[in-house]
């Protein structure tokens, strides 16, 4: 069971890594900015975005999308 989790966590971190990736590599931040996507508080857009990136590439991941 532990291996599993070991596993899954560091699947999660390459997602994690990969995101990133892919939001620098294709300048994702700025293609928010230009949309006028911002926040006036709390937790920037571009975490907000990879957020959803990861959570839809793991619904994915285990056949939910």
């Amino acid at each position: 069971m532990n291996n599993s989790i070991t596993q899954d966590n560091q699947n999660d971190n390459q997602i994690s890594k990969t995101i990133k990736r892919f939001f620098a590599r294709f300048h994702v931040t700025s293609a928010l900015k230009t949309a006028g996507a911002y926040h006036r508080k709390g937790t920037p857009v571009t975490q907000n975005f990879q957020y959803l990136f990861f959570q839809k590439k793991c619904y994915t991941k285990i056949g939910f999308a």
